[in-house]
């Protein structure tokens, strides 16, 4: 059977992690899955390939109402580190 889910990407600095799974931690999310060694290009250029510039995408699938707290939570940490934030509609299967 498929759910509805918001489906949250956060791409951060790999050195940003820790913060971010600090947030997650604070807004009572302890279930995300993490994919090291991301890569691209964007309005601030390349990135990619080392310590300083590699980046991780980190993806939850809260509900509705931690996805708005979470965009708030997260704005400061963005504003003064960079990153991103997306929100998507998405579905699962569930175990039912």
């Amino acid at each position: 059977m498929l759910e509805s889910v918001k489906k949250v990407e956060i791409i951060v600095s790999q050195l940003e992690v820790p913060a971010v799974l600090k947030i997650l931690k604070q807004n009572l999310i302890n279930r995300y899955t993490i994919i090291n060694n991301v890569s691209g290009c964007g309005e601030h250029g390349y990135y990619g390939d080392d310590l300083i510039t590699n980046s991780c995408i980190i993806i939850i699938c809260p509900n509705l109402q931690i996805v708005e707290q979470l965009s708030e939570a997260m704005q400061p940490l963005l504003k003064k580190l960079g990153g991103i934030f997306i929100v998507t509609d998405a579905h699962w299967i569930t175990q039912e």
